[in-house]
């Protein structure tokens, strides 16, 4: 079975998973960065059925590095901000946002994807970028929100950042 982080809704009828694929790039002649693929599920007839599959998109590790850290601290209870946040969003490829809000009992979490990469494989529709958003909100409690920080973190330890450790591939 595949490994991904795993996000449950406090009810537990509804799940958000991210899962990185591949590294795009080891940082050598680019940004170091990530493919991920994200859905989210709901609970109906005994299982998870799919709602939305976002199967590509691209992930800088500065910006997972960074929610990851916003995201450890939220936990521990250090969260910055008014109120306390931490947020993931990508800064090559914006087609997902996700934020966490509050703490350290239960969290906001919000869930942004942006439909153009959705929609034009499935249905062949063009727009531009941003216009056609879907935004999914509910709550979280603690147990879920550290069991998906850890699976993340899992995750992001497939994917070496040292350059050192990275295979550069072929030169071009």
């Amino acid at each position: 079975m595949t490994r991904m982080a795993v996000l449950l809704n406090q009810a537990s009828n509804l799940r958000v998973r991210i899962e990185l694929l591949r590294r795009l790039s080891d940082g050598t002649r680019s940004p170091a960065s990530l493919e991920m693929s994200v859905s989210v599920d709901r609970y109906a007839d005994k299982q998870f059925e799919p709602m939305l599959s976002v199967p590509r998109a691209t992930l800088l590790d500065m910006d997972l590095i960074q929610f990851l850290q916003a995201l450890e601290e939220l936990l521990d209870g250090r969260g910055r901000g008014d109120p306390p946040s931490a947020a993931l969003e990508a800064s090559v490829d914006p087609a997902i946002g996700l934020r966490f809000v509050g703490g350290p009992e239960a969290y906001l979490v919000e869930l942004g994807v942006d439909l153009l990469n959705v929609l034009r494989p499935v249905a062949g529709m063009s727009g531009e970028r941003g216009s056609d958003l879907v935004l999914y909100r509910f709550a979280a409690n603690q147990r879920a929100a550290l069991a998906f920080c850890a699976g993340l973190l899992a995750e992001f330890e497939k994917f070496p950042t040292d350059p050192g450790k990275v295979h550069p591939g072929e030169p071009a």
